[in-house]
């Protein structure tokens, strides 16, 4: 089924984090915009807005039903400018408005010198001089206007407005004035630390890139899960603590409108928790070793044997050239729905003997095959 802007609206907020604590430490780069708990109080105003304007394009028939552009992608990555480039501009926009806007000294108002700074099309190439065209420009800030965003130094409602006479924009929220400093704040954190693996600090509302502190990888994956049923939520909290306390080590990478959590050992990855647009919620299993324990397989499901003795590799593919491979390198997938619960724990059994394996445990050791592993119902 072709997918749409809608379901790319509905997918952004499942990425925006639903639990955001009342305190935590700002730090000190950002305590020139305002204090912290303006700062704090902004990000929560930023959120609700970024719900509103997830439901105000769901709501929207005339964008809601706008189909993905493109041809279909096996890879988790979404790219915004080729698949959904009216979105594009709404992100650029957002972050040019919260990298250059001026706060006003009573925080109601947002002011950007130039209509050149506000129609700067982003992407991961910060130093891109490619602009949003002025009829696109006017179509997405009056949809932002729908999203509760005033616009003053621009007549929207003119069919085609004289931009050579912009001077400035000032932007406002009369809704929630508050949520201004949120925006400046996250748009700071988007142009500074921002980059390939972990992009989109403004659109995912990431207040975490605006701590003091590190974040626990445990209280990022919560963040990334709550959209799932309590068991599954159970099952994948119960996977990654388990295998750290095995010797693995998870890498978090959030990357343009996908999630990935990486599990390794000694610089290897064996399996991953992923969650991107495309793909929905995944666990990859990328083994290589199942022949040393066969007797352990012969015990799976015949469904699961078939799977596992057909194997992964790049043989997976389509046509030729550029964009047609389907990724099968990427290891052996299973979505994460009621279904899995039935599998959990013949995987488990397969990723503890998988790293047994790689340990190389001495004869005499118990292996993990000799061991009751708890299903989550």
């Amino acid at each position: 089924m072709e997918k749409t802007m809608g379901d790319m609206a509905k997918f952004l907020k499942q990425l925006i984090p639903v639990n955001i604590p009342e305190t935590y430490t700002i730090n000190s780069m950002f305590r020139n915009v305002s204090d912290e708990e303006d700062i704090r109080n902004g990000v929560l105003a930023f959120r609700d807005f970024l719900y509103r304007f997830c439901d105000c394009l769901i709501d929207d028939n005339s964008l809601c039903e706008i189909p993905k552009k493109g041809k279909k992608k096996f890879s988790d990555e979404t790219t915004l400018t080729v698949e959904f480039p009216f979105l594009n501009n709404i992100r650029s926009i957002l972050i040019n408005i919260g990298h250059h806007g001026i706060l006003s000294e009573k925080g109601d108002s947002l002011l950007v010198n130039g209509w050149e700074i506000l129609s700067a099309k982003r992407s991961l190439n910060k130093n891109s001089t490619v602009k949003i065209s002025v009829p696109q420009m006017i179509k997405s800030m009056r949809f932002l206007t729908e999203c509760g965003i005033d616009f003053d130094g621009i007549d929207l409602s003119m069919k085609k407005p004289d931009i050579s006479k912009i001077e400035a924009v000032e932007i406002t929220y009369p809704d929630y004035p508050i949520m201004l400093t949120g925006w400046k704040a996250l748009g700071i954190a988007q142009n500074e630390l921002s980059s390939r693996k972990n992009d989109d600090i403004l659109l995912r509302c990431d207040y975490r890139a605006l701590k003091n502190e590190d974040t626990d990888v445990a209280s990022i994956l919560k963040d990334f899960i709550y959209p799932l049923s309590a068991p599954l939520q159970e099952l994948v909290l119960k996977l990654h603590q388990h295998y750290l306390d095995s010797g693995m080590k998870c890498n978090v990478e959030l990357w343009s409108f996908c999630v990935h959590f990486t599990y390794s050992y000694k610089r290897k990855a064996i399996w991953r928790f992923s969650i991107s647009f495309h793909n929905g919620y995944r666990i990859i299993l990328k083994t290589k070793n199942s022949s040393k324990y066969a007797d352990v397989i012969e015990k799976f499901p015949e469904f699961l044997q078939e799977k596992i003795s057909k194997g992964y590799g790049c043989d997976r593919k389509k046509g030729s050239g550029h964009g047609n491979c389907q990724k099968g390198c990427e290891g052996f997938s299973f979505s994460l729905n009621e279904s899995f619960l039935d599998i959990s724990q013949e995987l488990e059994i397969w990723l503890d003997n998988e790293l047994a394996s790689m340990q190389k445990k001495k004869n005499g050791q118990k292996t993990p095959h000799d061991t009751k592993i708890q299903k989550v119902n």
